[in-house]
């Protein structure tokens, strides 16, 4: 053994990473794939029931009923952010990258949100949409259109929604700089070139830069889809335990959330007899869904690349 670590040193490198990552990160896996093959509350005595919280998951009607409108809500995230975030994100990345007038301080201005902590930006998004005081309802009255003011906050169809607007506000300046990073990867020589050959600013953008950091865009498409999954403090601080009104902005991470820790849930009490027996199966199930499109995106990068 000693002889071939030896003959590959760069094993020494990666083994403190490997223990890391294995204590860390894969034993916890498969510590909760076995904990959701128990019927247990996290303190008295686990007992063994195989698959059947996985199928009380999945035949429960509450329970499937909650799991589906957290998906729902948490895939709207998802698809607003790839269908409206992440197009912005790129436009102010190119404008920055061009060195448009005022970039550096558009750059920082974009990027400070991630500065401020979540309580702090649903509070200021609270004033923002208050049906009394907020800044919303104010313009519609400037503008004429008083009729439509609403209390937004209170309208559950909204709710989805002004949770996606407060990921994004806070967000959009990361995904911003790596596509900046990604475009100052490209050679200026093609972009000099396709302005001699008089191509505008946004068919440089389209026919140059997009072409060349389309992994880049597929990476983050990824990381939307993770984190539109996996955000909880948002919609929990807005909306609470149960998901605010009607469950309005119940999302899947405050779904196992609500299962393991607390809340009235559909199996009894405020933290049931099998909490987290349960939860650790939404936990398995949360997993798989992030796990599958993660490999399927790795899948087509490869792919690409071979090509």
């Amino acid at each position: 053994m000693i002889k071939k670590l030896r003959k590959k040193p760069y094993i020494w490198f990666l083994m403190p990473g490997l223990i890391l990552y294995s204590v860390f990160i894969i034993y916890p896996i498969f510590a909760a794939g076995q904990l959701s093959l128990y019927y247990w509350n996290g303190i008295g005595e686990k007992v063994f029931v195989g698959f059947q919280n996985y199928i009380d998951l999945f035949t429960n009607k509450d329970l499937m009923s909650q799991m589906m409108n957290a998906l729902r809500h948490s895939l709207t995230i998802f698809a607003l952010t790839v269908c409206i975030a992440i197009p912005v994100q790129v436009t102010m990345a190119y404008m920055v990258y061009s060195k448009a007038k005022g970039g550096n301080y558009f750059q920082v201005a974009i990027f400070s949100p991630q500065f401020i902590s979540t309580p702090v930006i649903v509070f200021i998004f609270t004033l923002i949409f208050d049906g009394n005081i907020g800044i919303v309802n104010k313009l519609m009255e400037v503008a004429g259109l008083g009729a439509y003011t609403r209390s937004w906050l209170g309208i559950p169809q909204y709710g989805i929604y002004i949770v996606w607007a407060m990921i994004t506000w806070a967000g959009i300046g990361v995904g911003m700089m790596y596509f900046i990073g990604a475009m100052k990867m490209i050679g200026r020589d093609s972009l000099e070139c396709a302005y001699m050959e008089g191509a505008g600013f946004w068919k440089r953008l389209w026919y140059i830069i997009l072409p060349q950091i389309r992994m880049t865009i597929l990476n983050l498409v990824l990381v939307s889809y993770i984190v539109s999954m996996t955000i909880f403090d948002f919609s929990y601080i807005l909306g609470g335990t149960s998901g605010g009104i009607n469950r309005n902005v119940d999302v899947m991470s405050l779904f196992f959330y609500r299962m393991a820790f607390g809340d009235t849930n559909p199996l009894g009490g405020n933290v049931s007899a099998n909490s987290m027996g349960m939860g650790t199966a939404v936990a398995c199930v949360l997993f798989l869904m992030i796990f599958m499109i993660a490999l399927l995106q790795l899948l087509l990068v490869y792919r690409k690349e071979e090509d």
